[in-house]
């Protein structure tokens, strides 16, 4: 028997000369991967030293900086350690790529090198020593990733350019040039066309070959048995999945009690379905012309948390508790029972979906048992402001490269990210929602969800192609992108740009509830479901003079105050039809009760400030004479429309008026909490007219309109009518004696 000196025998180390070979092989990769990582790491650097600038809620001053890093420096140096991370893991990912596609080249004989390339007899998936110069492939190495991370922010800029307008448009200049042209010009397109061509040459040329093509053969000759079955197996999961039942074959109907699905648009004004004179929303106003419609329907506090909780407890803010965006623990913890309690209690599964603005979910608990929201507290506006100002890893976090994938895979690395304005996505928020239907779906369980879509709250940060379906192309204002904070309008075009960017918001919630619908009747779930589609204040949008934009600030005009209410009832079929008569958000909770056959025991039937609209409903009457009343919410600026000193109360801004508790929590500081109670604007809305109490330092003013004449609320009565104001007053303050916090003191509404 024959041994051969140059071979090792199994229970001798490996060979010296094979370590240094398979060294040679290895290190060149290795070093251009690095290159890659190291181009990232820059990248970290120059967004950590542009974005040092602190801000909090669109407040960039020293003291509340000085605060935040005081309690949080700490925490944010850890999170820049976990960004930083990231970067390194997406250029070694990337430096992997790239170091493939340079082995693709380097055996295919592509791109030739001087080098005298060593002939081998191994397989074609054997590692040979790099033919190309370690200086080529660093270079190679570092470009292409720099290229390629260009293309995804350049994509980035025009998928969601509010991201990035703080950083570019907001400056000026070049930077401003850069966003116009890829965002309206034909830097976009241009853009889409040298990156596929680039990337079809990278690939392809390498492939089309001589060399190639003998690589490839080679694979096949080596490797036939195994790419063969791997392609039998992909053909039988197609069919096996082409030929898997499909939930629209589900029955139409069940035994099951009827389920409810509340759709909430955040800031969507009626008239956006209404009377749009363009349609804005298709998805919506289709769904409205199958539904019954409540044209006059109002809420309590124009503003989110006090309103949600108004809608789901039926009770008047006074009575649950929450007349803030920032209400106390103490508060919180004692809301009444709500409708998820009250349909749970009756074997209802129940659900809340939500992006932004539903973080006030997460910080009140009304009975949901699954609850898919942003958290909100100090913190987590900290470590948003932590990751949006690397801009340069925004890209990879907010789908540029991966789509709906890239921003699920982002909020899951950096969950704070989904509490981010302009990351909000209508279509992926309804991929989740549905998702939990069909867990839940497995049951013979009815169910209760609540979605509620943020996309059309302020900043109206609209995803491509939303942010300029509406906008006039020659528009180059501040208002192109999104809508700053503290930034206001000086010219019609402005007004028409900042509305043009809410239609945009509004068309791309729009989308989110068709998906949302279409899911639904995938599922069989439409015949059994009752749809209600509402929202939880309207918006202001300059279109009524000296009333600014937003909402809870004031109670002038109509725009804030009322909102769409859609019922679409399988179960019971009322003939789609318009309700002329006033309705209010505390009518919700009765109503839907009523409509679900369940039971509302006495007591509870009591305290439940709202009435049962089920008789509007059936169309055997058109009003129920109701009234409404509303009041402001905390002003989170010191200025705005209306806050002249005759027309209210003054007090500092949201960053003063509110402090951070041990838990990070945000509430308003108990020296404010009389102070925010006594100057609230209060309202009283009947049938025919409005009633507005303002206190201000030299006694209450008083406005009343005539909503019927006067639908736009141009005229104020006061003055003319003195004996309709001793009507409505005393309407007003009977409305109030209800309220345990407030007592009246000659004409002034004081906090007891």
């Amino acid at each position: 028997m024959s041994v051969d000196p140059d071979k090792p025998s199994p229970s001798s180390p490996v060979a010296p000369s094979r370590i240094l070979e398979l060294w040679q092989a290895l290190y060149p990769p290795v070093l251009g991967m690095l290159a890659v990582v190291l181009l990232y790491v820059a990248l970290f650097g120059i967004d950590f030293l542009l974005g040092a600038e602190l801000k909090v809620m669109g407040v960039g001053d020293a003291a509340t900086a000085q605060r935040v890093m005081t309690r949080y420096g700490r925490t944010l140096l850890h999170h820049q350690v976990r960004v930083l991370g990231c970067y390194v893991a997406i250029g070694a990912a990337l430096g992997l790529c790239i170091q493939l596609v340079i082995q693709l080249w380097e055996r295919s004989g592509a791109w030739p090198s001087r080098r005298s390339r060593p002939r081998s007899l191994e397989t074609p998936l054997s590692l040979p020593p790099s033919p190309w110069p370690l200086g080529r492939r660093l270079l190679v190495s570092a470009g292409s990733a720099l290229c390629l991370h260009l293309f995804l922010l350049s994509r980035a800029i025009i998928l969601r350019p509010a991201l990035f307008a703080e950083a570019l448009y907001d400056r000026g200049g070049r930077g401003k040039a850069l966003m116009v042209w890829l965002t309206h010009g034909t830097g976009g397109l241009l853009l889409w066309m040298l990156g596929v061509g680039l990337s079809l040459f990278l690939l392809l040329a390498p492939l089309l070959s001589v060399r190639g093509r003998r690589f490839f053969a080679d694979l096949w000759l080596y490797h036939k048995p195994w790419l063969g079955l791997l392609g039998v197996g992909a053909m039988v999961a197609g069919l096996l999945l082409r030929s898997s039942p499909s939930p629209s074959r589900k029955p139409a109907r069940s035994a099951r009690a009827p389920s409810l699905l509340i759709i909430a648009v955040d800031s969507l004004r009626a008239d956006r379905l209404f009377q749009g004179q363009r349609i804005v929303a298709p998805a919506m106003t289709a769904l409205s012309e199958r539904s019954v419609r409540l044209s006059q329907a109002h809420v309590s506090v124009p503003r989110t948390f006090p309103s949600f909780v108004t809608l789901l407890t039926g009770r008047y803010p006074y009575h649950h508790g929450i007349r803030t965006m920032f209400p106390t623990h103490k508060e919180r913890q004692s809301v009444p029972v709500a409708l998820p309690q009250l349909l749970k209690a009756h074997g209802y599964q129940t659900a809340v979906v939500s992006d932004f603005c539903g973080e006030i979910f997460s910080r009140i608990d009304l009975g949901f048992d699954r609850v898919e929201v942003p958290s909100f507290d100090a913190r987590a506006l900290v470590l948003q402001r932590g990751v949006t100002v690397h801009r340069n890893l925004l890209p990879y976090l907010s789908g540029a490269g991966l789509g709906t994938l890239g921003i699920d895979w982002g909020q899951r690395v950096f969950p704070e990210l989904e509490g981010v304005s302009e990351l909000a996505d209508p279509k992926l928020l309804s991929q989740r929602a549905l998702q939990i239907l069909r867990e839940q779906s497995k049951s013979d369980a009815p169910f209760f969800m609540t979605v509620f879509f943020s996309t059309a709250h302020f900043p109206y940060a609209a995803q491509a192609p939303y942010y300029r379906r509406f906008m006039d192309p020659s528009y180059r204002g501040p208002f192109l992108y999104y809508k700053p904070p503290l930034i206001d309008v000086s010219s019609p075009a402005d007004v028409a740009a900042v509305q043009a960017l809410y239609d945009g918001a509004v068309a791309a919630a729009d989308a989110g509830v068709q998906a949302l619908l279409d899911g639904l009747k995938a599922m069989g779930r439409a015949d059994d479901t009752i749809v209600v589609l509402l929202s939880d204040h309207g918006e202001n949008l300059y279109d009524e003079p000296g009333r600014g934009m937003g909402h809870g600030d004031h109670l002038e005009g109509n725009q804030s105050l009322r909102v769409p209410v859609l019922i679409h009832d399988p179960i019971h079929r009322f003939p789609p039809h318009t309700v002329a008569g006033l309705t209010r958000d505390i009518d919700l909770v009765p109503t839907l009760l009523s409509l679900l056959g369940q039971p509302v025991d006495p007591s509870l039937r009591a305290q439940l400030d709202g009435m049962d609209l089920r008789p509007l409903l059936q169309g055997q009457r058109d009003s129920l004479g109701l009234t409404s009343l509303a009041e402001t919410e905390l002003w989170f600026t010191p200025t705005g429309p209306g806050f002249a000193s005759d027309q209210r109360l003054p007090y500092p801004d949201v960053t003063s008026t509110t402090d951070i508790s041990p838990d990070d929590d945000i509430a308003v500081l108990e020296r404010y909490r009389d102070l925010v109670t006594v100057a609230k604007h209060r309202a009283l809305r009947t049938e025919r007219y409005k009633i507005i109490y303002r206190p201000t330092r030299n006694g209450p003013r008083y406005s009343i309109y005539d909503v019927i004449k006067d639908p736009r609320e141009v005229h104020d009565l006061v003055t003319e009518q003195p004996a309709l104001l001793s009507q409505l007053q005393a309407a007003l303050f009977a409305a109030l004696a209800s309220d345990p916090s407030v007592e009246i003191t000659g004409d002034f509404i004081l906090p007891k």
